[in-house]
């Protein structure tokens, strides 16, 4: 080694002050394109595109408002309804598949009305063989449901090209076999298991699709049935948690469905007359004002619309679809009244000091003749309350001579058995102790 050659301490020792910039600026460029990849350099084609692409250079303006485009979110959207559109479309090949194998007798020519309709099935029959094929099935709502997912992707449809499938003898339905081939697995056992997985995954999917058929029906066509699906659903909305159960059933008699497929559509504008109360099912919307721009964003469970038809006024705000594909569960004007003036026909608020402490509601299901007078207290349903105020009137109202035949006011079972979560037993024996004061002990 020669004498006066020296080893760098370490490697930025060897680079003089503009070797360190230039390396310094290679490292930010690099991270800089790690966290932002780069994008397409425009071509004229793609600006001239201009407002009406989503991915344009310039945020696009719906009637002068702007809205907030969600790319990334989008394209997730897009890669999880790609995977489950592949699913649904795999588990349509095994379903075929075992229907062509099994019973191809289903598929065949079908008279109506004099008229022929060629190499289809009967929505009866399409419900009797999936029963067969699965002992998991419960109900043949359950099958219609699975059907109905195959309905809305395309890959089973109705002869008249309608959007429901329906479990009557007078329906026909047919495969399109050009949106997929038959499976050619040619193990048995494979096979098999294809089947049941395919099964399994429509029988997760079916809720869903089924709860959509319902919602698309005109109310008038709702069965029982459909309105108890329909209620079981809203028990699970934010926007309706805080209403009756009866309130929920009228809502669930009068509920319309509305979907808009794309970001950007404006639903009402500020100044427009109010119509309708909206429930956001699914996606999310923008509430914008002239004077403010955006206010605040909504999103599943929110509900908006109600200020216009209870004070029946102008909307106060313009909403904005911020996302694709966005669903609504919708209450008309006319509607939204009647169930508004029922709820407040059928309150009764006390109020103490200018606060309500407890609201009671008058039961629909009042209690039969032979009861008598003694269970009118029965016929109000404690709604919400001050805890003090709900226990005093439930002692009020409670019937010490009942036996055990007589039924028991639900509303007194769900405040024993939940009293700890809003009222501990520390503040239950001082209440309970003021209702029902004990003898003075100098008085015996």
């Amino acid at each position: 080694m020669v004498e006066n050659e020296r080893q760098p301490a370490d490697f930025c020792a060897i680079l003089d002050h503009r070797g360190r910039n230039q390396l310094r600026h290679w490292i930010s460029h690099v991270f800089s394109r790690l966290q932002h990849p780069a994008q397409p350099a425009p071509t004229k084609k793609t600006l001239a595109r201009g407002r009406g692409n989503r991915y344009s250079m310039e945020t696009p303006r719906i009637r002068g408002i702007s809205w907030t485009p969600l790319p990334e979110t989008l394209d997730t959207q897009d890669t999880m309804k790609q995977f489950l559109s592949d699913r649904i479309l795999k588990a349509a090949r095994s379903v075929y598949s075992a229907l062509i194998e099994r019973n191809p007798s289903l598929i065949r020519d079908r008279k109506h009305h004099l008229k022929t309709y060629r190499q289809c099935s009967t929505g009866k029959e399409l419900v009797d063989w999936l029963l067969t094929l699965n002992d998991s099935l419960q109900s043949r709502s359950q099958a219609v449901g699975m059907w109905q997912v195959l309905v809305d992707e395309g890959i089973l449809v109705h002869v008249k090209q309608e959007l429901n499938f329906q479990d009557r003898e007078a329906q026909f339905y047919r495969f399109l076999e050009a949106e997929f081939s038959l499976n050619h697995t040619t193990n048995e056992k494979d096979s098999e298991e294809e089947l049941q997985e395919g099964l399994s995954f429509l029988v997760q999917m079916g809720p869903d699709a089924l709860l959509t058929m319902i919602l698309r029906k005109c109310p008038s066509q709702r069965t029982e049935e459909d309105l108890e699906v329909i209620y079981e659903e809203l028990l699970h909305i934010k926007a309706v948690a805080h209403l009756s159960s009866s309130v929920r059933k009228e809502l669930a008699a009068v509920l319309v469905f509305e979907s808009h497929a794309k970001a950007g559509t404006v639903l009402f504008s500020q100044g427009d007359k109010g119509t309708s109360w909206y429930i956001i099912w699914k996606g999310s919307v923008n509430v914008i004002t002239h004077g403010k721009g955006l206010v605040t964003t909504l999103h599943e469970g929110d509900d908006f619309g109600q200020l216009a038809l209870v004070n029946d006024a102008p909307r106060a705000a313009t909403i904005i679809l911020r996302e694709d594909s966005c669903h609504f569960l919708r209450v008309d004007k006319q509607d939204f009244i009647r169930i508004l003036k029922d709820v407040e026909a059928n309150t009764v608020r006390l109020e103490e000091h200018g606060k309500s402490v407890l609201v009671l509601e008058k039961s629909s299901g009042s209690n039969s003749a032979n009861q008598g007078a003694s269970c009118n207290s029965n016929k109000y349903t404690v709604m919400s309350g001050t805890p003090e105020k709900i226990l005093e009137h439930l002692l009020e109202n409670v019937r010490l001579d009942t036996n055990s035949n007589d039924p028991i006011d639900p509303c007194m079972s769900d405040f024993l058995l939940t009293h700890t979560v809003f009222m501990p037993s520390s503040s239950l024996c001082p209440a309970l102790q003021h209702q029902y004061p004990l003898p003075d002990a100098s008085v015996r």
